[in-house]
């Protein structure tokens, strides 16, 4: 994490020092002998690491990116000694069938799978104070009907195909955050006791740990016979906070992309992630203190 001088959360958040690691994840994991990380180059090869240390206090925080191809029930493991978890699915599951370019899955399954595994994170009772967010995907705007990629423009020779334009349509209309609203409406409800617009932000969402419909992590660990499944003799049936965080009004605009050829990925515009970050500040509000 690295925050301009001159962005307003610099100043909230004066930092002293951020120190840059990499580490290898071990493709070639096993439990009892059994290798169960799929292969394929779309594995979690490494875990990029920031420790962040500020001005105006001793403590320091940790920030790990866990670079993702879509839901990877196997990894979930890696993210136990978080204490706060920032998730979003969307790229490489293709826009018109929602299925997964890995493994064929529904963005729709592996969303209630994912968000089933940050109620068990959040829920976990020798763990207190985890938080769990949910990202919105961002807009992608390439010269199509719904502004996703498609597969011919791979195949095309003419860079006008390529060109990032403004949608055509309004960008929660976008197949990815319409696939995360329908999980969320049926599985979680806001909180009621919060009267304010601020309630849609904080989901309250009952899922079953040991659900076998979708590709939940206890489904995975039981079809591949491992031996660390989620304890049975506790009740399946958990519900767990989920924020929200909503960013993808702030890049609804076609030059956010670095460059024509690519209008899915983003170029360093820092007023557009100061923005972003301050929305997750006040999403964060006052919990941070009780971790």
């Amino acid at each position: 994490l690295k925050l301009r001088k001159d962005s307003q959360l610099s100043y909230k958040y004066p930092v002293l020092s951020v120190e840059e690691r990499e580490y290898e994840v071990n493709v070639s994991r096993t439990d009892n002998g059994i290798h169960y990380v799929p292969p394929g180059w779309r594995q979690l090869k490494r875990i990029l690491e920031s420790e962040v240390t500020l001005n105006n206090s001793s403590k320091t925080a940790k920030f790990s990116y866990f670079q993702h191809y879509g839901w990877s029930p196997w990894d979930v493991e890696l993210l136990e000694n978080c204490n706060i978890i920032v998730m979003n699915l969307s790229l490489h599951y293709d826009s018109d069938s929602g299925r997964g370019n890995r493994f064929g899955n529904p963005l729709t399954d592996d969303t209630r799978a994912a968000i089933t595994a940050l109620v068990n994170f959040t829920t976990a009772t020798s763990k207190k104070n985890r938080i769990a967010i949910w990202r919105s995907t961002l807009p992608q705007h390439f010269d199509t009907k719904n502004g996703h990629f498609e597969m011919w423009m791979k195949y095309t020779k003419n860079t006008k195909d390529l060109t990032c334009v403004p949608l055509k349509i309004s960008f929660r209309d976008q197949s990815y955050n319409i696939a995360h609203k329908i999980v969320f409406e049926d599985i979680c409800r806001q909180d009621d006791n919060v009267k304010s617009s601020c309630s849609a932000y904080e989901n309250y969402c009952t899922v079953n740990i040991r659900e076998k419909k979708y590709q939940t992590t206890y489904l995975f660990r039981q079809s591949n016979n491992l031996t660390t499944w989620v304890d049975e003799r506790e009740n399946p049936v958990k519900t767990g906070k989920i924020l929200r965080w909503d960013i993808a009004d702030l890049f609804d605009n076609h030059l956010w992309h670095s460059e024509s050829l690519d209008c899915t990925h983003y170029c360093y515009i820092p007023q557009l992630f100061d923005a972003a970050f301050e929305r997750l500040d006040l999403l964060l509000g006052s919990k941070l203190k009780d971790i």
